[in-house]
């Protein structure tokens, strides 16, 4: 038996996972990992060994490598954010900054030619400068055609609301006011129109119920399951923190 002592909150270097952060969790019963902006975030059980902690990495490994986050921006990358297109380009005139600028109805993300497309710093950087778009312009962007698909099927929530959430997308309160996550903007419209549809259907059904189903199936036109596959594979052109 290895020494029981607890392993306390610390930052570990893998040579394959990268930056692993390590959190002891008294409620813990078992390992968990997940990854949270390029880091991979690790909860253990109180009284976990060394030996044990290293045992659960090398388990957890091989599932973590195929969701690692590859995100890579490119020169002449064009991302969509609801129907604004945002350009990532070059620039020489401040070869170490990101510049942004509006021409014609269009973002351009100006990369400095110092700086390296490839680094996740530049990748974090760009999809800060992103989200910060999206939020920004997510009332106007958002809610027209949420209010638009609400009126559609006869349903009328007690408010609307933009928030903040990289995994929530939505959520129906019980006082009858929608939110919806900023970051949806950077899903197709059928996606966007889905996360609307779903959370309409819990002005009807707050639990997910087969009930609740039936009413979001109903309202996506009988292509729910369809919609949820399509978002689960969706690539993200953002960092979801």
């Amino acid at each position: 038996m290895g020494n029981r002592q607890a392993v306390t909150s610390r930052i570990l270097n893998h040579p394959t996972l990268g930056s692993i952060k390590i959190t002891m969790r008294a409620s813990a019963s078992r390992f968990s990992a997940r990854w949270k902006d390029d880091i991979v975030h690790l909860t253990i059980p109180p009284g976990c060994t060394a030996e044990e902690l290293m045992r659960a990495i090398e388990t957890l490994a091989p599932r973590l490598l195929k969701k690692k986050p590859e995100l890579v921006y490119r020169e002449g990358d064009i991302i969509d954010i609801a129907g604004i297109k945002a350009v990532i380009s070059r620039q020489r005139v401040k070869p170490d900054r990101i510049l942004g600028t509006m021409r014609d109805g269009m973002v351009y993300l100006e990369v400095g030619e110092g700086i390296d497309l490839n680094s996740r710093e530049a990748t974090r950087t760009i999809s800060n400068l992103l989200c910060r778009i999206a939020e920004t312009d997510a009332p106007e962007l958002l809610l027209p055609r949420a209010m638009e698909l609400a009126r559609e099927i006869g349903v009328s929530p007690a408010a609307w609301r933009i928030m903040r959430g990289f995994r929530t997308l939505g959520k129906c309160t019980s006082q009858r006011v929608i939110h919806l996550s900023y970051v949806i903007a950077f899903l197709p419209q059928e996606l966007r129109d889905y996360i609307v549809w779903h959370e309409l259907a819990h002005l009807s059904e707050m639990s997910h119920s087969p009930r609740f189903h039936a009413i979001c199936d109903s309202y996506c036109g009988g292509s729910e399951k369809e919609l949820i596959a399509k978002l689960r594979a969706h690539k993200w052109p953002i960092i979801r923190k």
